[in-house]
């Protein structure tokens, strides 16, 4: 048959495909709603709490999003509870698409709550203040005991977990109630930024990173000067109670009132820190629960449409909603922030030659589009195969691209992929995909043509 005419004809299988000379040029159709990824979009917090929510209630996760106390994690001295955090790990594996996972580790809950540290470290003659009724020990942050005793959980479980590919971040906690780096619950105590100083502080920021130098870090908006400083270091931020506008005060919101504030001091101290996105996450997690903000708050349509538009501007990849249904009347909301959080890759075409011979080489030059606000911060590897009409994969391999790389915007690559001289005369197709470290398919493309192994067979060639 006529190369013209063979390339014609496989052109018109591929719909979009046409020729250039003799190259053809694939350009496969966009999806255009969400779509699910691990490492971004909304969270799935503590399995769910074992609530089975249809994604009618609650959109599709990307993230298992845990924290742990130290009482859980360290029952006995040197005996340390891994089979807590395996468990989140084998539930997000669970899911489909499969997630990541974030963790905090953490050492105070609140007042009512009792020690959320191990009693035999307190035996150990840890400074610190009992509460009134003598049930709950709120350690001294700057204890020598408590600050070696910290370090050696972190490391054991860095140990364990840091570079897992699975681990879309660590949580800088330890410090204040819930690990969130304030101790406003217990009215009695001096708030934690007039007991301690920053250098103090800094103690527990050096302590994850030292725990976990592999993995991305994230940074409570509220740290100040050691928010700034584990900005400076690499890390990403987060911000709890996302969508206050009057959840504490009819005069005075988070969202107006603080953030803002907090971001424009932290910029100011460290002329990089808009930029923390580029290089780690932005984790949110907004205020109570979005059906109170229905129910109690009385939230607008435009509120909510403003708290997730101010989510967009500052590039955030994860939004926790606490596994808790969203109401119908803000689920158009959520779906089309869905559409830009965090990352978002796209295959905007593929060129490559119509035909080849047997052991020659297929150029593929490719142009990407990552519609996200955000990179992805864990590795996966762009690879493609050429498949036979019997669906078996005859040639595979890798390039050399870090997607981490792949900010939002335009991107072309090329890569050169051998192919087997004894392969039989006839058509194959080109697939492509971004693997994990097992060589499996894991990043969902804003693409058609998915297969059932969600590799993305996208054009086709011929073998001469």
């Amino acid at each position: 048959m006529n190369i013209k005419v063979l390339a014609t004809l496989m052109c018109m299988v591929f719909p979009g495909a046409v020729m250039a000379g003799s190259l053809i040029v694939a350009t496969p159709k966009a999806l255009s709603g969400p779509i699910t990824n691990p490492g971004t979009g909304i969270a799935s917090f503590h399995q769910g709490y074992g609530e089975q929510l249809t994604q009618a209630q609650y959109p599709d996760t990307g993230i298992e999003y845990e924290r742990f106390y130290w009482q859980e994690l360290e029952p006995v001295e040197g005996q340390y509870n891994y089979a807590l955090v395996d468990e989140a790990f084998k539930f997000a594996a669970m899911h489909q698409p499969a997630m990541n996972v974030g963790l905090r580790f953490m050492a105070l809950d609140g007042p009512e709550a009792g020690s959320k540290i191990p009693d035999w470290l307190i035996k150990k003659g840890v400074k610190g203040v009992w509460t009134a009724d003598k049930k709950t020990f709120a350690p001294d942050l700057d204890d020598p005991i408590f600050l070696e005793y910290s370090q050696r959980l972190l490391n054991a479980f860095g140990k364990r977990y840091d570079g897992n590919e699975n681990l879309a971040y660590v949580d800088i906690g330890m410090v204040g109630s819930w690990g969130e780096w304030h101790n406003s619950n217990f009215p009695s105590m001096k708030p934690l930024e007039k007991r301690y100083t920053p250098a103090q502080l800094e103690k527990y920021v050096k302590m994850h990173f030292a725990a976990f130098p592999k993995t991305p870090k994230i940074m409570l908006i509220a740290g100040g000067d050691n928010l700034v400083s584990a900005v400076k270091q690499g890390a990403g931020w987060r911000a709890d109670c996302l969508g206050d506008w009057r959840n504490f005060s009819t005069t005075w919101n988070l969202m107006e009132d603080d953030y803002p504030q907090r971001l424009e001091a932290a910029q100011k101290a460290y002329s990089g820190f808009n930029d923390a996105w580029k290089r780690a996450p932005i984790s949110l997690e907004i205020c109570g629960y979005m059906t109170e903000w229905k129910t109690q708050q009385h939230y607008s349509l435009a509120e909510v449409q403003r708290t997730f538009d101010w989510a967009i501007e500052q590039h955030a990849s994860t939004i926790n909603l606490k596994s808790r249904a969203v109401p119908s009347e803000y689920r158009s909301i959520v779906d089309k922030a869905l559409v830009k959080l965090g990352y978002r890759f796209r295959l905007t075409s593929l060129s490559h030659e119509s035909v080849v011979a047997r052991g020659g080489s297929l150029t593929l030059n490719s142009n990407w589009a990552n519609d996200g606000i955000a990179p992805i911060y864990l590795k996966y590897d762009l690879a493609y195969r050429v498949v036979s009409p019997l669906n078996k994969v005859v040639a595979q391999g890798k390039t050399a691209d870090d997607i981490r790389s792949w900010l939002p915007g335009a991107r072309s690559t090329n890569y050169r992929l051998q192919i087997p001289a004894m392969l039989a005369t006839g058509q194959y197709y080109i697939e492509v995909a971004m693997l994990d470290g097992q060589g499996k398919s894991r990043i969902n493309l804003a693409n058609e043509w998915k297969q059932s192994d969600s590799w993305y067979r996208v054009s086709k060639f011929s073998i001469e």
